[in-house]
């Protein structure tokens, strides 16, 4: 590993090993860290809480998939709303119970790998569970400039069957997301 690349991953284990907890409608950070890989590229990991509502909770319980969305973003830390983001990073999962097996699956959107659980909570465990997630190479980054790292995390409303979209879009019961994080990076 070059000179450069031992001092950025130096200051990415001093800056941004980030143990704060948010607490914002139902979802919940309760580490986040950002690590940097052999080959370069920064690595997010991150464990999520998400409490689900009783209005979501018995949807999932009748049947009704949910998609989660886990939303990474990097940008200039002087750049303007309609700048664009140097890198985008998006993790989606779908939440599903089965109610004749009394099985619940998670199942990761872009890879397809479905895993069973048992009870709920073990799979609302493994869907918070975000583990090296790429999110940009070190390399596109310049020495000494300022970045702003910003992630999110959400049920996406967008993707529920047709019939609940209205309800989900006006009700506050459907709107389970993060608060936004934000930090400064600077390699």
């Amino acid at each position: 590993m070059s000179g450069f690349l031992r001092i950025a991953a130096a200051m990415l284990g001093l800056i941004l090993i980030l143990s704060q907890q948010v607490m914002a409608d139902g979802v919940d950070f309760r580490r986040v860290a950002l690590t940097l890989s052999e080959d370069g590229r920064i690595l997010l990991d991150a464990d999520i809480a998400y409490d689900l509502n009783e209005t979501v909770s018995e949807a999932l319980e009748n049947g009704v998939p949910l998609t989660f969305e886990l939303h990474v973003q990097v940008r200039d830390a002087d750049a303007w709303i309609w700048d664009a983001d140097l890198a985008e990073a998006r993790l989606r999962s779908l939440l599903r119970y089965h109610p004749l097996s009394s099985l619940y699956e998670v199942t990761d959107l872009e890879t397809g790998e479905v895993t069973s659980f048992a009870t709920r909570a073990a799979a609302l465990r493994q869907l918070g569970q975000v583990r090296g997630l790429p999110v940009i190479a070190l390399d596109r980054l310049e020495s000494g400039a300022a970045y702003t790292l910003r992630m999110e995390a959400y049920l996406d409303v967008d993707v529920l069957p047709l019939p609940l979209r209205p309800q989900a879009y006006l009700s506050r019961a459907w709107t389970l997301k993060s608060e936004v994080w934000e930090w400064r990076l600077q390699p």
